[in-house]
């Protein structure tokens, strides 16, 4: 079948007027008229009928008309996923855990994007778990997770460590003390990241392995989100567990302290390694490649 006898027949149809069609064709009126004639000869019976109304669709006309919109819609959608396909070529996505993503690849990704002045940069974070699901499911190419994958998912990842961290103790500075003992923590009012998060799992054992059950806390906000967390101990005297280099404009500026554990020196529970992380039978393209040299360029880890 000719399928410019049936953009014509498709146009004709959904114009309800031959001069219409032509106009949007830009195709003569008795050149749309042979097409027309051409593809009811091809098929073997009349598609349309005139009238003083218009034209008017023959039963036949009506089933082609069906097919015509359909075949037409999906060259359409052809065309845009092309064209979409070519867009994403042009544009790097990153899946990045919340606390590296919202502070360090922040400031970094400014540089990286001197460097690729031309290069679209989508940059969208969640829960490290949340991070992974994503890559399995091909939804990014690239993330970045705070700590390991988990051993169920280790032979379809591969990760890459490439900054060094640490969860501390910090809170408003107006606090009294520098230092407290492991016991004292139940007595200080915490603001606790979710339980979903890598933090606050990590936070859990460490205080585990120290005799304190999560249930003594005094716990007195919850929130997923970091800057709620600081926030909350810039205006009182709460503390938090959160990632160290997610404070260290307020460490330097004074807004904010750490207080040290004292009778206390094995803080491992506590330490962690930020991970690239891809898909072990992906190849990373030139922008993915790129950016995963930069940062290991410039985020080493310290072992």
């Amino acid at each position: 079948m000719n399928l410019d006898y049936l953009k014509s027949f498709y146009y004709i149809a959904q114009c309800n007027s031959i001069s219409k069609a032509s106009e949007i064709l830009h195709v003569t009126q008795p050149g749309l008229s042979m097409q027309l004639k051409n593809l009811e000869s091809e098929l073997g019976f009349s598609l349309l009928s005139r009238s003083n109304k218009g034209v008017l669709l023959t039963s036949e006309g009506e089933i082609v008309f069906d097919y015509a919109k359909s075949i037409f819609t999906l060259e359409e959608n052809m065309y845009n996923s092309i064209n979409s396909l070519e867009q994403k070529k042009n544009t790097l996505f990153i899946a990045s855990c919340k606390t590296y993503g919202s502070y360090q690849l922040a400031f970094n990704i400014c540089d990286f994007k001197d460097i690729h002045s031309g290069l679209d940069i989508c940059m969208d974070t969640y829960n490290t778990s949340e991070v992974i699901d994503k890559i399995l499911n091909h939804d990014y190419n690239i993330g970045i997770i705070k700590g390991h994958c988990s051993p169920e998912v280790m032979n379809m990842i591969e990760e890459i460590p490439f900054y060094d961290d640490e969860i501390v103790l910090c809170i408003n500075p107006s606090y009294s003390k520098n230092e407290i003992k492991i016991k004292e923590v139940k007595r200080i009012p915490l603001i606790m990241r979710d339980s979903d998060s890598i933090t606050y799992k990590m936070v859990k054992k460490f205080l585990n392995r120290s005799g304190i059950d999560m249930g003594d806390l005094d716990v007195l906000i919850r929130s997923n989100c970091t800057e709620i967390i600081k926030s909350s101990i810039l205006k009182s005297c709460c503390a938090s567990f959160v990632s160290k280099s997610c404070i260290q404009n307020e460490l330097k500026n004074g807004t904010m302290k750490i207080i040290k554990i004292s009778d206390l020196d094995n803080f491992d529970d506590l330490r962690f390694s930020y991970h690239l992380i891809k898909r072990k039978q992906y190849k990373l393209n030139t922008y993915e490649q790129s950016f995963c040299d930069f940062l290991l360029k410039n985020n080493t880890a310290e072992y």
